[in-house]
């Protein structure tokens, strides 16, 4: 009775551990650091398979935070997914570093059965794309402020031009994220 137990436990956690994780959400990143994923950053947390839109001056290194085992971060030059850069693959934390060249676009996703290997986009339409969520920032004191993206055209941009010119005064108008 007990060998038998023991077996049915672990066919049981052995299923369980192989499920992929539906439901998981990711945090990643586009900084302007061109030599890696440190200071300023745009952030972007979602399931996956969600194209986020960087504005200008961001996504020369990239990060993604706890990617799940059998999942890709995936970078692209073009405003929708489609002209790949990079490919960084879970499990873990991994931070791409573009030395010059720029992801205007990240994702993330499970591969297929786990494949280690670069999934082509899966859509050429912009439906599944977004901004991001957050912009983090150190002000003129040196302290670490974290704001929400608003919803709005050019919201990431104007945050990121307001960023670009140091005006510290406006950036800490926006809501803390």
């Amino acid at each position: 009775m007990q060998i038998k137990f023991a077996i049915m436990l672990s066919a049981v956690s052995a299923a369980l551990l192989a499920a992929p994780v539906l439901a998981q959400s990711v945090t990643y990143e586009g900084y302007a650091d061109t030599t890696s994923c440190s200071g300023s950053a745009f952030g972007c947390t979602d399931g996956g398979a969600i194209c986020c839109t960087l504005p200008t001056g961001f996504g020369y290194s990239v990060q993604f935070d706890n990617l799940p085992s059998g999942s890709q971060g995936q970078g692209y030059t073009d405003g929708a997914c489609t002209s790949f850069l990079f490919s960084v693959f879970g499990p873990g934390t991994k931070c791409w570093n573009g030395g010059g060249s720029r992801a205007s676009t990240m994702n993330w996703f499970h591969s297929p059965q786990g494949r280690r290997g670069v999934v082509a986009a899966r859509s050429t339409a912009k439906a599944n794309c977004s901004t991001p969520a957050y912009f983090k920032y150190e002000d003129a004191s040196g302290e670490t402020k974290t704001i929400a993206v608003p919803a709005g055209k050019n919201a990431a941009q104007n945050i990121a031009d307001l960023y670009m010119a140091k005006n510290y005064t406006a950036l800490a108008q926006y809501q803390a994220y």
